[in-house]
């Protein structure tokens, strides 16, 4: 038994066996009541408050953690810091990122570098929603829908999580977007980063279940931007064949290397033709057109 004391945290790191694990158990911190969990070479850190009983807390998260559908084991090693405002300290590690020669993403209390003033500049502040330029699945994404994008086209972004896809889609001359999530936090994120950036009426933000059947329902589109789990997108396949206009295209994203080869042949088999692949530190982006 550990006293709780308001001058030091209780530092947790979580070590897991896969990048995919390590974005689900960040998820659970973050229900767990975390307000930051940042990724270190492959383990994920967090500062919380310090628990009544350690022993008794370490048990519970690492109960939470396994049963969270992670693939492999989880451990957990924890440590004592002295008491700072964590949210600002981990601020601190956060800069501008420069995604390509016309991209740059920023937190908001970030001034723009000199360099980034004649580039398109989109302001992401982190929360519980995914989506900061510090996943290569973000920055895969982005790097293809500058590329895909063309003014005047209407979008979709499937989980559309902090927005930052929606709003870098609106940045290059998408005339509206409907960006759906299943996540409440997602939406307050996506609507908050909206009204950051300045962004009004050209994005529908709805909170949902997307389906097969819902996008077979939904009016089509020039083009969709889906960065979720593979197995969903897997299960989305067909509906997104049928959201789309002819010609249009779709990226896919949250994509593990392993995960690719299934991924292609599912879009080839709804007639989707690949045009560029994005690969980044284990995680595969795509850009296909589709052929109907």
């Amino acid at each position: 038994m550990y006293p709780q004391t308001r001058d030091r945290w209780f530092v947790l790191t979580i070590s897991c066996h896969s990048a995919l694990d390590l974005e689900r158990c960040a998820e659970i911190m973050f229900e767990l009541g975390a307000t930051a969990v940042e990724e270190i070479d492959n383990r994920l850190i967090t500062h919380l408050d310090p628990p009544e009983d350690v022993e008794d807390a370490l048990v519970s998260i690492r109960d939470a953690l396994q049963g969270g559908a992670t693939t492999g084991e989880v451990s957990l090693d924890h440590s004592w810091q002295r008491h700072e405002d964590w949210s600002h300290l981990w601020r601190r590690g956060l800069v501008a990122k420069q995604i390509s020669d016309n991209l740059v993403v920023r937190p908001s209390w970030c001034a723009s570098p000199p360099e980034h003033k004649n580039v398109v500049t989109v302001v992401i502040d982190p929360g519980m929603a995914f989506g900061t330029a510090e996943h290569p699945t973000t920055r895969g994404s982005l790097r293809l829908l500058e590329k895909a994008i063309s003014p005047g086209e209407s979008i979709m972004d499937i989980g559309c999580g902090s927005g930052i896809l929606t709003i870098t889609a609106i940045k290059l001359g998408a005339s509206n977007v409907l960006s759906v999530d299943n996540d409440p936090y997602a939406l307050e994120a996506t609507s908050a980063n909206l009204f950051m950036n300045e962004i009004r009426g050209k994005a529908d933000v709805q909170l949902g279940e997307v389906s097969p059947a819902w996008l077979k329902d939904s009016s089509e589109c020039e083009g969709i931007i889906a960065n979720i789990q593979s197995d969903v997108l897997l299960a989305l396949m067909i509906g997104f064949r049928s959201a789309i206009r002819n010609h249009g295209w779709l990226i896919l994203s949250g994509i593990m290397d392993s995960e690719w080869p299934a991924i292609l042949s599912s879009a080839r088999d709804s007639k989707f033709t690949l045009i560029a692949v994005d690969m980044e530190l284990g995680w595969t982006s795509a850009w296909f057109k589709l052929d109907k």
